[in-house]
């Protein structure tokens, strides 16, 4: 790369911002999770829309009977209707810690009751679900960084940085998803875009299949713009939310998928953008932070939601390391010393 090819001054400052903004996200998010350690509640979490999202841990609510309430209404606690996520802990809470209240949810036009023992929120929890999204969140914030940096020197690294941001707001604002839920929103619009910032990845990622086909890209992102859409209009409605939501994660495993077969092909062949060890190193991280969270959220909506898909959380630092990894094994002569100021 040549001094020409360096992002000017105020691009720089610019996605530097962005990074920034990002961040500060992320920290208001981490601190307003606090809250939830020591706190009570009944076994398992509900979004704003009462909705329980397909989250949670081996020890709580209905996981280990086989029977967890995910993507099923809340609809009252102790036969009290409730209007909303923090209506439904405060009636939860009333109780003391292993007392049992009654929850009444509704999934596909049946209506179901269950018991179950109000639980204490602990540490090891806490860290297990926000703790692992916060460090997810924070490892693809470092990637766009890093990536952001290298804005003119090659197509790859605009979509390593635009998919980078992507991970870290859906990732920071999962902290807020199941209360207060005054993300809830961006958080979804997240998650739309997660799929056309994968997409726009394999095609730009490990070689560049975008040169003179710039309408593929306005195609990618029109369709996350139009997905995104519909889901605002129903994210209210909690009927229909689930059935986005399902769609949303069962379609972004597919650019995942190709994103992988295109790295693993690149093995015998390395772009010189990367070379043969930035391939190896991507790939690892492609396999330990996509490929699995890919899975698990196809194996998910497949299910109707019933698997947790926290767990993508645990593994997603894995990616971002990798890509970073990547990027630093590529031959020096490919960047300028002054290029990761």
């Amino acid at each position: 790369m040549t001094t020409n090819d360096a992002p000017r001054p105020a691009r720089r400052r610019l996605l530097r911002l962005v990074s920034a903004g990002v961040l500060a996200l992320g920290m208001l998010t981490l601190l307003g999770s606090l809250a939830w350690r020591g706190a009570r509640f009944p076994g398992f979490l509900v979004m704003p829309n009462r909705v329980v999202p397909s989250a949670g841990l081996p020890s709580w609510s209905g996981v280990s009977e086989g029977s967890p309430p995910y993507q099923e209404v809340l609809l009252a606690v102790d036969d009290a209707q409730v209007t909303s996520a923090a209506d439904a802990y405060r009636r939860a809470a009333a109780h003391q810690v292993g007392e049992t209240a009654r929850y009444t949810f509704v999934r596909d036009g049946v209506v179901e009751t269950h018991a179950y023992p109000l639980r204490q929120f602990t540490d090891g929890e806490f860290f297990a679900i926000f703790g692992a999204y916060f460090i997810a969140g924070l490892a693809h914030l470092l990637l766009a960084w890093c990536a952001a940096e290298r804005w003119r020197e090659d197509p790859m690294c605009r979509g390593l940085a635009i998919f980078g941001w992507a991970g870290a707001v859906f990732a920071f604002t999962a902290m807020d998803l199941y209360g207060p839920g005054r993300l809830f929103r961006l958080h979804a619009l997240a998650e739309a875009s997660l799929s056309a910032a994968a997409l726009h990845l394999a095609l730009v990622c490990p070689r560049d299949r975008l040169s003179g086909r710039s309408g593929v890209l306005v195609l990618a992102y029109g369709f996350g713009l139009a997905l995104a859409t519909v889901y605002q209009l129903f994210l209210d409605d909690p009927h229909a939310y689930s059935i986005v939501h399902n769609f949303a994660q069962g379609i972004g495993s597919v650019p995942v998928l190709v994103f992988t077969g295109l790295v693993a092909l690149s093995l015998t062949d390395p772009p010189a953008a990367l070379g043969a060890a930035g391939v190896r190193r991507l790939l690892l991280g492609v396999l330990l932070g996509l490929i699995m969270p890919a899975l698990l959220f196809g194996l998910s909506a497949a299910s109707g939601g019933n698997l947790p898909v926290n767990a993508a959380a645990w593994v997603g630092f894995a990616f971002p390391l990798g890509a970073i990894a990547a990027l630093r094994a590529a031959p020096r002569a490919t960047v300028t010393a002054g290029h990761w100021s």
